[in-house]
């Protein structure tokens, strides 16, 4: 019987971000994908099996952390989607609120959800959030809590509202951008311009956009409206849920969807669940 390795956590992530380096460099119809890298001289591999979605074998010890690491952000890497994947993260209550009636969120998670966020932005190749989410929390959308490279940020801003003061678009990589309407005049450079049905954008329009610019995974981020607009348009292919066990009693809820008149038309996903900290979290297969 061989002997396996012993790895840290550090290094398991230094294993997730090779995966990501590698689905670039795979057959696309390739099942069964060799993941390796040496590390301070020791070389770790794994054989990671598209369609069943699992570890097939590896010359390292599979812990639970391991096993809940891979298992969660493999199947997101090497999705089997022509098209650019979406996946979704809220933190909300034990009531299902992930901000006060004020808007205040920080922090309604944990350390470890935090983390866990900037790990899916490390993994992504676009972050999407809602205008309304860089006004209330002028965010970086960076990955400075893990070692992993920032991805390019997208905001929804149709009315054009944002100037170029905030976080997302001062990043010193300059891969801040707008998509707004496309009957606005504008001389900025950092901008995405789309029809407006309705008020709205028409989310193949996004899709389409997002596959002429080649990104593959797509993290949409927040809020809760733009998580809730992009479920509810059956856009969405995985959902991060992490619930915090907090009440606030009202607040501004995590899900904005259509009216379900009785119970035998709610929707019931397949979910899987991992302790995060403090916190739980639902990791939710949409499609």
């Amino acid at each position: 019987m061989v002997n396996k390795l012993s790895i840290t956590k550090k290094s398991s992530w230094s294993l997730v971000l090779a995966a990501k380096e590698t689905v670039y460099d795979e057959e696309k119809h390739s099942s069964l994908i060799s993941i390796e890298k040496t590390i301070r001289g020791v070389k770790y591999t794994l054989a990671y099996d598209r369609n069943s979605e699992t570890i097939s074998k590896c010359n390292f010890i599979m812990d639970d952390y391991n096993e809940m690491l891979f298992s969660t952000f493999l199947p997101i890497i090497f999705n089997n989607h022509h098209k650019p994947f979406f996946i979704a993260h809220l933190a909300q209550t034990l009531d299902g609120f992930i901000a006060t009636d004020s808007g205040e969120s920080k922090y309604i998670s944990s350390r470890e959800n935090l983390t866990h966020i900037h790990m899916i932005r490390a993994i992504s190749d676009v972050i999407i959030v809602g205008y309304k989410t860089v006004l209330l929390d002028n965010p970086e959308l960076t990955t400075r809590f893990v070692k992993g490279p920032s991805p390019m940020r997208i905001i929804i801003d149709k009315d054009n509202r944002l100037s170029n003061k905030y976080n997302v678009f001062k990043n010193s990589d300059f891969n801040g951008y707008k998509i707004i309407g496309d009957k606005i005049k504008t001389n900025e450079d950092n901008i995405f311009q789309l029809p407006l049905d309705k008020g709205r954008f028409n989310e193949q329009d996004i899709i389409l956009l997002l596959s002429k610019l080649r990104k593959k995974v797509i993290f949409i981020e927040g809020g809760g409206a733009t998580v809730s607009d992009f479920y509810n348009r059956n856009v969405l292919n995985r959902l991060h849920l992490c619930i915090s066990p907090s009440i606030l009693g009202k607040g501004r809820p995590s899900f904005i969807t259509k009216t379900k008149q009785s119970l035998d038309e709610a929707k019931c996903h397949k979910t899987k669940y991992s302790q995060m900290g403090q916190d739980i979290l639902c990791d939710i297969k949409l499609s």
